[in-house]
């Protein structure tokens, strides 16, 4: 079978500007033929399905015009260093350890230091480039990966079929691969094999997402215990076709994971597969020095990492000129001074990023575990008037806090569907009602429960991002307008990360239910319900079954097996019913609240730095415009098409 439903298009609608446009995606690789990557797979459905626009509202779309382009012809510079946005930990405790999501070598570095078996994008069409693979065959549930030969670590040493055999035992605790892997085996020095129990449109993105950053000379010890736990300690489900760690094997994994936390190289003694290594670092930035034993010299020879810090400060950084290229979010006023001020030299292009940035409930504590006071939030709140103040190119999220994205839904629903789900549009006179309903009352301007007593609810944020620490505030303020004991609380990165994984009164800011990897359902409902650790959905023990109860009929849905079900079929209505019932059980249950979808900004301001040529001040639908700042870098570098010119 071949799946053939859309990846979506994007649904944005300028306020200032109209800006229509249709994206497409695509299918999986049939399981009776076989599919080969050499140089790029593509592999698309076939037709292009646009949507709407008449629900979205843009926050701005504005532009820069000038008579610049993206590609500029010129001999070329290596003599200058390309400054680029990062956001890894600051403080004394960064460390080079990749597995580290605190203090380590995190997403925004990664791109330089490590390579990638091939790089993905959903636009135009669901595609794989290849990079440290040299080709690969999919076929009856068998993956086999070939590397290029003569591939090095930065030390010299060999990159081979060991080192990535390595890198996917080392991913048990990070990567969902192995919840649908039999077996992983060796087949020669350059070749990997990989037996999956089912087929799914999604295998080849869990096999291929991460990059390639366990040497086994360094991991290898963590690799052999973590391959025990895989070899010894699953079982698998039968009813779902998934592998579960067993409790002592999700015990022993735990284990290893906190054992392998304790090493933490020096940023700039950590052994690279990527062009680039770290030559130097401090508080405020990273200086990338290029990997002398890389299997091509890249055309820009040194890169610098600038940390934005709060707001203000990267603003400042901004006006100063030192950034040649960025994405960090601004609010509407500053980006409208950046584009006045570099109106003659700025290039914009907006990067799809199928995030969503939402407010997340604490259901397990009162009195966010009462379904009204959701439900009160969300109607007290006005999502219009916080989508004014969240970064340009962002866009309304779902009023039906449905778990999917907007930009998704109608590639992915039936038509009128979304309209039967229970609306959470403004409307406080509604939010008021269901406050009464359950015994709360009006004392002065602040709400009190049954008891006389008015909850304090926290909302946590994180100071230095824009979206987040704006919309935020505004939010917090409605709240209390509105009647509710609010404590909005901005943090810095590192004390609300801890925060939001407490057990507070609290709401917490998160990207919620987003698509950045795949661009399909099963990735919004998996972050939804699985993997962000900062929703506050109901306690379930490890490797039990999440079946939740639908508050409004009484319905249960076991949402371990729905989701089962969408990551393997490619059965088009099939994906529709269970994204649908996915929808309704998020819409009942109101567990967030959806605020908006994003697209980045992409500024460059150095004119003599080229860049893959594309159509400027538009929302991007190609392979090399997909993904964050630096995986979009890091993909030019390989082709050479990002370079300074004389």
């Amino acid at each position: 079978m071949r799946h053939t439903k859309r990846f979506a298009a994007l649904m944005l609608a300028v306020m200032m500007a109209l800006v229509l446009f249709a994206g497409c995606g695509g299918g999986t690789s049939s399981s009776q033929s076989s599919s080969t990557g050499s140089d790029s797979q593509s592999q698309s459905s076939g037709s292009t399905q646009s949507s709407s626009s008449d629900s979205q509202d843009m926050a701005g779309l504005a532009g820069v015009e000038n008579e610049l382009t993206m590609h500029i012809e010129g001999e070329v510079d290596k003599t200058k260093t390309l400054t680029t946005l990062i956001d890894c930990d600051a403080s004394p405790a960064f460390n080079g350890n990749p597995y580290d999501d605190v203090a380590g070598a995190n997403w925004s570095i990664q791109p330089f230091m490590f390579d990638y078996l091939a790089f993905f994008s959903s636009m135009p069409e669901r595609t794989f480039k290849l990079s440290l693979m040299e080709s690969y065959t999919y076929e009856d549930k068998v993956l086999t990966i070939k590397l290029q030969p003569g591939l090095k670590w930065s030390d010299g040493s060999a990159l081979d079929a060991e080192d990535l055999m390595t890198n996917y035992y080392c991913d048990v605790n990070v990567s969902q691969v192995w919840n649908y892997m039999d077996k992983l085996e060796k087949i020669d020095d350059l070749t990997v094999q990989l037996t999956f129990s089912q087929e799914s449109p999604l295998l080849l993105n869990l096999a291929f997402n991460n990059p390639i950053r366990t040497p086994d000379e360094i991991y290898g010890k963590w690799a052999e215990q973590y391959k025990e736990v895989v070899e010894t300690m699953r079982v698998y489900d039968e009813e779902t076709m998934r592998w579960k760690l067993t409790d002592e094997g999700n015990e022993k994994a735990a284990a290893i994971k906190q054992d392998l936390l304790t090493y933490k190289p020096a940023p700039n003694e950590v052994v690279c597969s990527g062009p680039y290594v770290i030559d130097k670092y401090n508080t405020s930035e990273i200086l990338f020095t290029v990997n002398p034993e890389y299997r091509k010299e890249p055309l820009i020879s040194s890169i610098r990492g600038l940390r934005p810090g709060d707001s203000q400060a990267f603003a400042t950084a901004i006006l100063a000129g030192e950034y040649t290229i960025e994405n960090g979010g601004l609010n509407v006023d500053m980006s409208n001074e950046i584009d006045n001020k570099y109106k003659d030299t700025l290039r914009k292009v907006f990067v799809p990023e199928f995030s969503s940035i939402g407010y997340v409930f604490n259901t397990n504590v009162y009195p966010l575990d009462q379904l009204e006071v959701r439900q009160a939030i969300s109607m007290a709140v006005d999502r219009t008037s916080l989508l004014a103040v969240a970064e340009p190119g962002s866009f309304s999220g779902s009023e039906q806090n449905a778990g999917l994205l907007p930009s998704l839904e109608d590639a992915y629903t039936s038509p009128g569907f979304v309209d039967t789900l229970t609306q959470y549009n403004y409307d406080p006179d509604a939010a008021a009602a269901l406050l009464e309903s359950i015994g709360w009352k009006k004392e002065g301007n602040q709400w009190v429960d049954a008891n006389g007593e008015s909850p304090e609810i926290s909302i946590a944020t994180i100071s230095s991002w824009p979206s987040f620490m704006m919309t935020g505030e505004a939010m917090s303020q409605m709240l209390t307008d509105f009647g509710f004991n609010i404590n909005f609380q901005p943090m810095e990165f590192g004390v609300w990360n801890d925060f939001t994984k407490s057990d507070e009164k609290m709401m917490a800011c998160t990207f919620i239910a987003a698509a950045s990897s795949y661009a399909y359902p099963w990735e919004c409902f998996n972050d939804l319900f699985n993997a962000n650790s900062r929703t506050g959905w109901q306690k379930f023990e490890v490797g039990e079954d999440k079946v939740y109860t639908d508050p409004t009929d009484g319905k249960e849905y076991n949402v371990t097996k729905m989701l089962s079900q969408l990551f393997s079929t490619s059965d088009e209505t099939e994906v529709q019913d269970l994204t649908q019932q996915l929808m309704t059980l998020s819409n009942h249950l109101c567990g967030y609240i959806s605020v908006l979808e994003k697209t980045a900004p992409y500024r460059i301001y150095d004119p003599k730095l080229s860049l893959a040529d594309t159509e400027l001040n538009t929302i991007q639908q190609n392979f090399t415009y997909y993904g964050n700042i630096n995986n979009i870098i890091a993909k030019m570098l390989l082709d050479d098409e990002i370079y300074f010119v004389k």
